[in-house]
């Protein structure tokens, strides 16, 4: 219920902002159809995913708005995005529910299943969506380069994560810090990288984290590329003599030139002293 009137309240702000603040609507379902190994069975998910988003711009600065309401297929109801953002071409601030940079970005990551021997360590604790108190400060320096310092605050659940990015002709680099202390009160600290390239309708990314969570050391490798409507992705997870190789793939079929989408995907991990883990997903996607 207090995710639905904070809902409420932000798409009332949207509305009533002044008359040349128009307000953009958007949803989509996506539904998905299960199978998982060892004894986990099929199974079925989805939600419907509501925005409202708005965006001003005058005398050199602008202000921007946006929330989502996501409709879970069990019945839940929550709120996914819900911030405001302020400032100019140089830089800006934003404030609210969301997240920062990702700094592992996964690729065409339909279905992507767990070892279940290491977490391994992704950058990405302080990264943000949470309930929690959360800032970003932007800074634009020019020539592709940017920076963001991403704030969380809260009882437990709070850190600090400064992030460097690149981008120009097709290529992009982001490197990160974080450090802080999660939400069960263990001290967090690491760094890590994403480097990616586009072109010709392909996408290739690496990525990279090293880091501590309550003194236990952990890193994550990732490697994934988007061929058109295909994407295939792995991922290493390693905590101390742990480790996970999870595998993913994934192909997009247009269903009746509708802009909806079928899309079959598979993955399979493996963790030490684990069993294997194999999981088969069909996800239905239609905009509307």
């Amino acid at each position: 219920m207090i995710r639905k009137t904070q809902f409420a309240v932000a798409i009332a702000a949207l509305i009533s902002a002044p008359a040349f603040a128009a307000v953009g609507w958007d949803a989509n379902i996506e539904l998905d159809t299960t199978y998982q190994n060892n004894g986990r069975g099929a199974s079925q998910s989805g939600r419907v995913e509501l925005n409202a988003f708005s965006k001003t711009d005058k005398g050199g600065g602008f202000v921007a708005g946006r929330a989502s309401l996501i409709a879970g297929k069990g019945g839940a109801t929550t709120v996914d995005d819900m911030w405001v953002q302020m400032g100019n071409a140089s830089g800006d601030i934003k404030l609210g529910r969301f997240e920062a940079a990702d700094l592992f970005p996964a690729g065409k990551d339909v279905i992507v299943e767990d070892g279940g021997a290491a977490a391994g360590y992704k950058t990405n604790a302080f990264r943000g969506r949470t309930s929690d108190a959360h800032a970003a400060l932007t800074l634009n320096a020019g020539n592709g380069i940017g920076f963001e310092l991403g704030v969380m605050a809260a009882a437990k659940n709070t850190g600090i994560r400064p992030v460097v990015s690149f981008g120009m002709n097709g290529f992009s680099a982001k490197v990160g810090l974080e450090n802080g202390k999660n939400a069960a009160g263990q001290k967090v600290s690491g760094a890590g990288i994403t480097i990616g390239t586009t072109m010709a309708g392909v996408g290739l990314n690496a990525s990279y984290g090293s880091g501590k969570v309550n003194d236990v050391k952990g890193s994550s490798f990732g490697l994934n590329g988007t061929f058109g409507p295909a994407g295939v992705g792995y991922i290493m997870d390693k905590n101390g003599s742990k480790k996970d190789n999870t595998f993913y793939a994934a192909y997009s079929l247009p269903l009746f030139d509708t802009g909806a989408t079928i899309t079959p995907a598979a993955s399979y991990a493996k963790g030490t002293d684990m069993a294997k883990n194999i999981g088969l997903r069909v996800r239905v996607n239609y905009a509307f």
